[in-house]
């Protein structure tokens, strides 16, 4: 066995939480000790598992090697499965640490400004279940801040997320509902979303609706329109916000177009020239106050895309996309498992000094 593998193993082993090994039973990660005994030995085969690319039937055989237990494959993989609860509770307990520190742009230093996106993996053999992994992350620290898995029958939603006070949440256009403002409103946060054509109705002040098409047509690539709107929402009412927008420059816009085109000869349909129109802008909206102008909140936003390099890392650094496993208990343990790993490199990471 790679004797580098075994040292990873090792380091974070010396980084587990306090009261990891109480958590195994209470957790239910090891109930009867018939095999394997005590939580160390599960974390070290688990591990192993997690990072070693290894196959069940070698795992079996590792296991019997260094003496832990004599367990068949597929023994191990009931077991590995029964771990995804004792993951998820090691994960809660390991305290974010920042990768680096930025400066937060003058007027925002009282939010946390967050990064929110979701990614899709697909298990393999016959099945092919998808599971969505929907994330967060603090921007200025570059490091993690909560996640939740889920089947890809739950669609991108803020409300997948406990939005902490003070956030500043800065998401794509899969965001960019009424019922996603809402949430942020009510937990006392802020955003900065995305639109697309025709997500809802917007309102002038008199309640009239808002042509919005025709308030963009005064943006540029250099300066961004400031454009006070309203919204109904269910329980906030009829809300103020700010819709901040700039055009994208007409060498992108061609690309986005012939996007828009190969996505509707792919799927046999056509986009609105409204649509289409919509497409050449990036569309923002937020409740902001107006002491941070439209230009900063259109700069602040180009910054969301770290959140897809971190996705980026996730799958072809430590291989969170590859699913070896079949049985749904056995992918939600793996997932949770890839994620534990990668805080405790990220707690590694934050301990090295480098330049950003």
């Amino acid at each position: 066995m790679d004797e580098s593998k075994e040292k990873n193993i090792e380091e974070i082993i010396k980084r587990l939480p306090a009261g990891y090994e109480e958590a195994c039973y209470t957790k239910k990660a090891i109930e009867r000790k018939r095999e394997i005994k005590n939580p160390i030995e599960l974390m070290r085969l688990a591990l192993l598992y997690l990072i070693g690319e290894y196959s069940l039937i070698e795992m079996s055989i590792i296991a019997w090697e260094k003496g832990i237990a004599k367990i068949n494959d597929t023994g191990f993989m009931k077991k590995f499965g029964k771990c995804a609860e004792w993951f998820k509770w090691i994960i809660g307990e390991i305290k974010p640490r920042a990768v680096i520190e930025y400066k937060a742009p003058r007027g925002l230093e009282e939010y946390a400004i967050m990064a929110l996106d979701a990614s899709q993996v697909k298990e393999k053999g016959r099945s092919g279940r998808v599971y969505t992994l929907h994330y967060a992350i603090e921007l200025l620290k570059m490091s993690a801040a909560t996640y939740k898995i889920t089947t890809d029958k739950i669609g991108e939603s803020l409300i997948n997320f406990n939005i902490g006070k003070n956030w500043l949440v800065l998401a794509d256009r899969a965001y960019g509902s009424l019922v996603s403002i809402e949430h942020c409103l009510k937990s006392c946060a802020n955003f900065i979303l995305r639109l697309k054509y025709g997500a809802f109705k917007l309102y002038n002040e008199d309640g009239s609706e808002l042509d919005l098409l025709e308030k963009l047509r005064s943006a540029t690539s250099d300066v961004a329109v400031d454009i006070e709107v309203y919204v109904k929402l269910a329980k906030l009412k009829f809300t103020k916000l700010r819709i901040c927008a700039t055009k994208i420059p007409d060498d992108k816009a061609e690309k986005v177009e012939r996007k828009f085109k190969r996505n509707d000869s792919k799927r046999q349909r056509k986009t609105s020239n409204q649509a289409l129109f919509m497409s050449q802008y990036v569309v923002l909206i937020t409740a902001l106050p107006y002491s941070i102008s439209a230009d900063d909140i259109v700069a602040l936003y180009r910054l969301r895309w770290q959140v897809e390099i971190y996705f980026k890392r996730l799958k072809s650094i430590i291989d969170f996309g590859n699913v070896p496993l079949r049985r749904q208990d056995n992918v939600i343990a793996w997932l949770n498992g890839k994620l534990m790993i990668s805080l405790f490199i990220e707690q590694m990471i934050s301990e090295v000094s480098f330049s950003p």
